[in-house]
């Protein structure tokens, strides 16, 4: 076997909504590139999803995903359930069972939590630049999460020409956030 494979986990930022490619796919090409081998990218995100809808998805998958053994993934879920004002203690609850689930599958808990980007000025509606302040909410239980079940934690430094609409990435963001992920996923190779 000369691949690996990586799942992302997310909503339609991770899905690329506004993009043919996201971040995922393009982390897996830049991967092969660097690694010489091949990464199968197994990208389970739905546009419009929040926390729990993820949860849920991922347990109607779970004996699909486990069978493909996967050495490492990402969740990067919450934008939407900060547009639909979702109780943090609530989020809480459905992050925490999806960061068990993965966590059920990775090998040797290889699982990256990226925290949710933050909206910049001129967001487009239904999402406004006041919910930074629920996303750093959010981002505070993402952070809290990955110290309780020591997993390590990613944070995409986006600018404001990295986005299509406020919220999710053009082809520059998703470029930018492969790049950083490929980075951060090197270190653990040596590379």
């Amino acid at each position: 076997m000369n691949w690996e494979t990586y799942i992302a986990i997310g909503d339609s930022i991770t899905k690329g909504a506004r993009t043919y490619l996201g971040y995922p796919e393009k982390t897996a090409y830049l991967l092969k590139q660097e690694l010489k081998k091949d990464w199968n990218v197994i990208n389970i995100s739905e546009n419009g999803s929040k926390a729990i809808d993820i949860v849920r998805l991922f347990d109607k998958e779970l004996a699909n995903i486990s069978f493909c053994n996967p050495g490492i993934a990402t969740i990067l879920i919450g934008t939407n359930d900060v547009k639909e004002n979702t109780n943090p203690s609530e989020f809480k609850i459905a992050y925490n069972l999806l960061v068990l689930k993965v966590l059920l599958i990775t090998q040797k808990n290889n699982v990256i939590l990226i925290k949710i980007p933050k909206f910049p000025q001129g967001v487009m509606y239904p999402y406004n630049f006041k919910m930074n302040d629920t996303i750093d909410i959010f981002n505070s239980i993402i952070e809290e999460i990955s110290i309780e079940f020591k997993i390590r934690l990613l944070q995409f430094e986006l600018n404001q020409e990295g986005f299509f609409d406020g919220v999710h990435l053009n082809n520059q963001g998703i470029n930018n956030s492969a790049s950083q992920l490929l980075k951060f996923i090197l270190r653990d190779k040596g590379k």
